[in-house]
């Protein structure tokens, strides 16, 4: 399991929440939106600014000890940037369909930040991984939706290349999130485990976001990487 994990792919992918809409009135989130993300990146050094890649005015200064708040962008900001559902789904490596309750609902999805330091530009991403047990690992991560109007989005996509491991052929993610007009937080959650004859399973889920506009921890695929190898 030497290949990086590729939750980077979700980075700056916009969304279409248009997908096999159906006839149900859509049930927003019980979870307010938020306006900021404030983060700390964990390997930060000198002056720099953290942006979103695709949003070249959307960018704010880094503390010397790698915090930050980065105010999200308007509407107005994301005019230009949606994609069709089947667009989202290839740029996410990412097979199959959700299902959306308001047909027509637009959206823009960041998961990952550029940082500028004086080490020099790289990718961070709101993800944290943790080894479960010998043959187990865990990897959580958050991202931020935004939603032009309420929707209920449903499915199971299988996202086997986000993790970028050779023995997994298969990873199915079930979707269940409920969105709000302007930024909602969305955490995936991921479980792997491999047996001894070096066979890999996973699953994972996609969910509200009950964190906020509470700090998060900003890190680089490498660092993930770091806290799960088997």
């Amino acid at each position: 399991m030497n290949h990086p994990p590729r939750v980077l792919l979700f980075a700056g992918a916009a969304l279409a929440l248009t997908a096999c809409g159906g006839s149900s009135p859509p049930q927003a989130s019980d979870q307010p939106p938020v306006t900021v993300i404030n983060g700390k990146v964990v390997t930060w050094s000198g002056a720099g600014t953290v942006g979103v890649p695709e949003l070249a005015t959307v960018s704010t200064p880094v503390s010397a000890d790698g915090t930050f708040t980065l105010t999200l962008p308007g509407e107005a900001a994301l005019t230009g940037q949606t994609m069709t559902a089947s667009g989202v789904m290839a740029a996410l490596n990412c097979s199959g369909s959700l299902t959306s309750s308001a047909v027509g609902t637009r959206g823009f999805l960041v998961a990952a930040l550029t940082a500028r330091d004086a080490s020099g530009a790289r990718q961070v991403s709101a993800v944290e991984g943790a080894k479960t047990g010998l043959l187990s690992r865990s990897v959580h991560a958050r991202v931020w939706l935004y939603a032009d109007g309420a929707t209920q989005l449903r499915g199971t996509v299988n996202c086997a290349k986000l993790l970028n491991i050779s023995q997994i052929s298969d990873l199915p993610v079930t979707v269940a999130v409920n969105t709000q007009r302007g930024w909602n937080v969305v955490d995936l959650s991921i479980e792997a485990s491999a047996n001894v004859f070096g066979q890999v399973s996973a699953a994972g889920t996609a969910v509200n976001s009950a964190a906020g506009s509470a700090q998060t921890t900003w890190r680089t695929m490498a660092e993930l990487q770091a806290q799960i190898a088997f």
